[in-house]
């Protein structure tokens, strides 16, 4: 269960119009450290989750091994649930919350559905899958990909596919208990895109 305080509303990020602070100077320069990421300083954190395409091929790469790694060790933790489709999906969950948690924590990021939408696009990105996030109103924000490259391999389907958008929800939820992530298309589903809504609870 996430520790966050719901922000129910969507209210302004803490700081935003207010100028500087030593705590926001403090945030931009201090490293962000998240499970399986290198750490890298807060004030490129947020400049990445702004602008997906700016992070290099090397740090992608490096960190999509990390995560790996992370997945396979936290499947070998504990007794493995009864169904394979759900232990890897409940292993990836956990990560996702656990990197979302620590990314709120460091920066203060999450408070808006948007910037809830632009960490799962950068998440994506760092899978080589092009996903952008779309403000759609005061209540609503999505993350548009017209499909990861797994998506065009004979070995892919739902079952991974529900897997991998459970690393996304535990992400979200991670970053702020009080948005809900639902998807109105899928290619998995014969979609020709995947849509990921983000909106208040």
């Amino acid at each position: 269960m996430s520790s966050i305080a719901p922000r129910a509303g969507g209210p302004a990020r803490e700081g935003v119009g207010s100028g500087w602070s030593w705590k926001r100077l403090r945030r931009l320069l201090t490293p962000v450290r998240l499970p399986a990421a290198p750490p890298i300083p807060g004030a490129l954190a947020l400049l990445v989750l702004r602008f997906p395409l700016l992070v290099p091929v090397r740090l992608r790469w490096r960190t999509a091994a990390s995560g790996l790694g992370l997945a396979v060790a936290t499947l070998c933790e504990g007794p493995v649930e009864q169904g394979a489709g759900r232990s890897v999906g409940g292993a990836l969950e956990g990560i996702g919350e656990a990197q979302g948690r620590a990314l709120q924590e460091a920066l203060g990021y999450g408070a808006t559905l948007l910037e809830c939408a632009r960490a799962v696009a950068l998440a994506n990105r760092l899978y080589h899958i092009q996903a952008l996030a779309v403000p759609v109103s005061p209540q609503e924000a999505q993350v548009v990909t017209l499909g990861c490259p797994w998506s065009r391999q004979s070995w892919w389907g739902k079952r991974p596919c529900g897997a991998f958008s459970r690393y996304e929800a535990g992400l979200v939820r991670g970053l702020n208990n009080q948005v809900s992530l639902t998807y109105s298309a899928k290619r998995t589903r014969g979609d020709d895109r995947c849509v990921g809504v983000y909106r208040w609870r």
